[in-house]
């Protein structure tokens, strides 16, 4: 590869060689904090590969979390990448690049819930990235727009996302991969990446297809108080930025260079009051207020507006896609905690449409407000972005799109802090696919051994091919704006619709009526 040797690993009884913690991008430390990232050092001699990479600074899940992956070693050289691959000397192998969830505040592609060896064994490259989270990766500023050549600010994580597509392109060859037969995959906030690179102009060209677990990003804007924020706009980020700085006691984006990191995740600024909890621990689709810092921007140049608008007007990338969701969206979500409180922010965010949403999203007592707000919030922010993804895909591109829902209950045991409402949890599919619920000691069936065989088997059919019925064995149309057919993952595989038919309805009319608010 372009930078020099690597020492890797071989896998015995899978054929596997893995390749951990490879440069991509230089260190982002010092005055190249918040800067977009330079490619990496070229480095004399053989590098060792055989353990993972430094990972981003962040505040990291509860240890007993089912989105804890044991990150570690926090450092401002984080941009390195992990690949699996087969033997030496295979080539024209399809690649799979994986951007791991966390709300673009933690997580890292160092999780075991992310291992590749299995997918790689069956003929994948697969290559999985860290990059810069939080306020690290996506402040904006005054001062760093001023100084950035291009207008804009933030959006350092997503630059790096870039980075890693470009070396992959540049240098996977070298590992038996095909540089154009490239798929970008990802969940929640890796899936909200994954919609975010089809938008993007900086990413054209370096992927060929793309999967969307439970990604947010394409639902209409929500201006409700409090409301989960993926993105904002470039003054809104900015004023926070600066209301970040005057936190940390600093007058100037050098003086903030010069501070440790962990002081800066640790500032606080002044957030939007509301009636919203505070006592739920950080998961993957909770984030701080809208007006706080570290989440993406419509920056004018990674990011030139919203990803709706870029999916309704066809500029979206037009390649073959699968978007979908699990059944519980909820784990991490903040919730609202009075019937008063529901009322407020059906009114507000949903205006002539409140009533109906309150008669399907009903809360009664303070007692239902919590459960009533988890249920619309799940399918507002999720559930709503992958379907209005699919059919705004299916309604404006050419390429084909496909549609799933994940409802099987994985055998949650243990010590797990979402243990007693996980269900078919946000993220759950993921383990199924890449095959590393196996390596969890829960009460796994024959069944669930079956359904991750049939789901890897679409996936490295969808990576190969672009179509993900492995040669027709399995059953799944493409979805079409007048037929929304979606596949349904479960113990005994089938076809339907996204939800119940006043839910669709509901939605629909929202999303025709819905306003850009970003």
């Amino acid at each position: 590869m372009e930078n020099g040797k690597l020492r890797g690993t071989s896998l015995p009884g899978s054929g596997v060689r893995r390749f951990l913690g490879v440069p991509y991008g230089a260190s982002t430390a010092g005055e190249h904090r918040w800067r977009p990232p330079r490619p990496a050092t070229p480095w004399k001699g053989t590098r060792d590969a055989t353990a993972f990479g430094s990972v981003s600074w962040q505040v990291p899940v509860a240890p007993n979390s089912l989105y804890a992956g044991g990150e570690q070693n926090f450092s401002e050289d984080c941009l390195n990448l992990n690949i699996w691959t087969g033997a030496e000397g295979e080539t024209g192998r399809p690649v799979m690049v994986w951007i791991h969830l966390g709300a673009f505040q933690f997580g890292s592609a160092n999780n075991p819930m992310y291992d590749g060896e299995r997918l790689a064994a069956q003929g994948i490259t697969l290559v999985s990235i860290n990059h810069r989270l939080g306020r690290l990766g996506f402040l904006a500023h005054p001062e760093l727009t001023a100084e950035s050549g291009y207008g804009g600010s933030g959006n350092y994580g997503l630059m790096d996302q870039i980075e890693a597509l470009r070396f992959v392109s540049r240098n996977i060859a070298a590992f038996g991969g095909d540089p154009q037969n490239v798929t970008i995959f990802g969940v929640s906030a890796g899936g909200d990446s994954v919609h975010k690179l089809r938008c993007s102009p900086l990413a054209a060209g370096l992927f060929h297809k793309t999967i969307a677990h439970s990604g947010p990003g394409v639902a209409p804007a929500i201006n409700g108080p409090g409301h989960p924020a993926y993105v904002s706009t470039l003054a809104a980020g900015e004023e926070a930025g600066a209301q970040l700085l005057t936190s940390l006691g600093v007058n100037s984006i050098t003086e903030a260079r010069a501070l440790s990191p962990e002081s800066i995740l640790a500032a606080g600024i002044a957030r939007a009051k509301g009636d919203w909890s505070s006592d739920t621990a950080p998961g993957p689709g909770l984030s701080v207020h809208r007006y706080d810092t570290g989440y993406p921007v419509i920056d004018g140049y990674v990011l030139v507006e919203p990803e709706q608008r870029t999916f309704m007007e066809g500029r979206a990338a037009d390649v073959p896609s699968i978007v979908g969701n699990v059944t519980n969206e909820q784990p991490g979500i903040r919730y609202l905690t009075s019937v008063a409180a529901v009322k407020r922010y059906l009114s507000e965010t949903f205006g002539a449409l409140a009533d109906t949403a309150f008669e399907l999203y009903p809360a009664h007592s303070d007692a239902e407000a919590r459960q009533a707000s988890l249920d619309l919030l799940g399918d507002e922010i999720f559930i709503l972005s992958s379907w209005n993804a699919a059919m705004l895909h299916s309604s404006t591109l050419t390429a084909p799109v496909w549609h799933f829902r994940f409802l099987r209950e994985p055998p949650v045991e243990g010590d797990v802090a979402e243990k007693d409402y996980a269900r078919a949890f946000h993220g759950a599919d993921v383990l199924y696919v890449f095959g590393t619920y196996a390596d969890l000691e829960w009460g796994w069936t024959d069944e669930d051994r079956a359904l991750a065989d049939r789901m890897q088997r679409a996936w490295i059919s969808f990576a190969k091919t672009g179509d993900p019925t492995d040669g027709g064995t399995i059953q799944w149309p493409a979805f079409r704006s007048s037929v929304r057919m979606s596949k349904l993952w479960d113990v005994s595989d089938g076809l339907g619709d996204i939800s119940d038919p006043a839910k669709v309805a509901f939605w629909e009319k929202y999303r025709a009526s819905s306003k850009f608010a970003n």
